[in-house]
C-alpha cells in the first residue's frame, strides 16, 4: 500500500521442486553461521539459496513514468558539501518531476557535484507545494524545497532512480520515492533503473532505527538478497496489519538495510521478516507467498539485542 500520509524482460525463472529442495537444504544449513554484533562480515553466501535469475517483466506504465535510461559510468565519488537539516515545519523536502515524486537525500543535504556529470537543465522547480499543496502536491516541476532550482540527469544515473537539482549556487540530489499518479512502483523495476545490484559495494543490516549494525553482506551476498526482494509485490493492508507492522518495528522485527554504494552515498530500505513485508521509499510490499520461507530463514540468526525504538 502506497504510503501517502504527504497531503496525503525476462520471465521471472521459478526452479523445479528439486532445485528448490536443495536450495531449502543450504538455507537450513547456513542458519548456523550466524551474524556478530558490531558489523562482521557475514561469511555465508547465498549464491545458491536465492532464485537463479529474478528480473523485471515488461509492462506498460503511464505516459508519466519516463522511459528507462541506459546506465553509464557513475561519478567514482559524490562528498557531500554541507549537511542537511530538518525543514522548521517539518515538512519533508521533495521535489516532483515526469510523475515521479522524488526525496532530497539527508534533508537536503548539498552535495561536491561537478558541472561536467550533469547533463543539459531538463527543467526547473516553478512550484512552492507549501504554499498550495492541494493545488501542487501532485503537480510536476512542483516542490517543498530548492524551489526555483535547475533539474539536471546525473551521468551514470538513471532518471527514475536519481536527479540533481542546482539551487542557489549549491547541488543537491533527490532520489525516487514514488509516482504522482498512484500507480504501483515496481520493486524489481526500481531495483533496475536504480542498477543497485552493479552498484553495492556491501550491504549493512541494521536495527530498525540504523543505531546498531548487526552484520555486514559482502556485494555478492547484497546482489543474491536484491534477487530475493525483487520479487516482493505491491501490496495494500488493513489496520490490524499496520498495527502488527508498528509492533514488529517496536519489538525488534524490523530491519533496516543500508546498501553502501561506490560512489560513498546509500540506499535505505527496510524488512519485516515474519509479516513478509518490505518497504522501500513511500510503498510497502508483501513477498511473494513461494519466497517468504527463504526471506524469513535469511534473517532467521540476525538477532537485535536491544529495542530498536523507544
Amino acid at each position: 500500500m502506497r504510503d501517502d500520509r504527504f497531503i496525503q524482460a525476462y520471465e521471472r525463472v521459478s526452479p523445479s521442486p528439486a532445485a528448490r529442495k536443495s536450495m531449502l537444504a543450504h538455507v537450513l544449513a547456513s542458519r548456523e553461521a550466524s551474524c556478530q554484533t558490531g558489523g562482521k562480515r557475514r561469511a555465508v553466501s547465498f549464491g545458491r539459496v536465492l532464485p537463479a535469475a529474478c528480473a523485471a517483466a515488461a509492462l506498460l506504465c503511464m505516459f508519466t513514468v519516463p522511459q528507462f535510461f541506459p546506465v553509464e559510468d557513475v561519478p567514482a565519488v559524490i562528498q557531500q558539501a554541507a549537511p542537511g537539516a530538518d525543514s522548521p515545519n517539518g515538512v519533508r523536502k521533495m521535489m516532483n518531476y515526469d510523475g515521479l515524486r522524488y526525496v532530497f537525500l539527508e534533508n537536503g543535504a548539498a552535495y561536491d557535484l561537478e558541472p561536467s556529470v550533469l547533463s543539459q537543465p531538463l527543467g526547473t522547480l516553478s512550484y512552492d507545494i507549501q504554499q498550495d499543496p492541494e493545488t501542487y502536491g501532485f503537480a510536476d516541476c512542483a516542490a517543498s524545497f530548492a524551489v526555483g532550482g535547475t533539474v539536471y540527469q546525473i551521468d551514470g544515473y538513471d532518471p527514475a532512480f536519481r536527479l540533481a537539482v542546482e539551487w542557489e549556487g549549491q547541488y543537491y540530489i533527490a532520489q525516487c520515492v514514488d509516482t504522482l499518479d498512484g500507480s504501483p512502483l515496481e520493486l524489481s523495476r526500481y531495483f533496475d533503473a536504480a542498477n543497485l545490484q552493479g552498484r553495492t559495494k556491501e550491504m549493512q543490516v541494521c536495527d530498525h532505527a540504523g543505531r546498531n549494525v548487526l552484520c555486514t553482506f559482502t556485494a555478492d551476498d547484497a546482489k543474491e538478497l536484491l534477487a530475493l526482494l525483487s520479487q516482493a509485490l505491491p501490496a495494500e493492508f488493513t489496520n490490524e496489519e499496520y498495527q502488527e507492522i508498528a509492533r514488529a518495528q517496536r519489538s525488534g522485527g524490523s530491519y533496516q538495510l543500508v546498501f553502501r554504494l561506490e560512489d560513498s552515498t546509500a540506499y535505505t530500505m527496510y524488512v519485516i521478516p515474519s509479516l513478509s513485508v518490505v518497504s522501500a521509499g513511500d510503498n510497502r510490499y508483501r513477498m511473494a507467498d513461494e519466497y517468504v520461507q527463504e526471506l524469513q530463514d535469511l534473517f532467521s540468526g540476525i538477532q537485535q539485542t536491544s529495542p530498536p525504538m523507544e
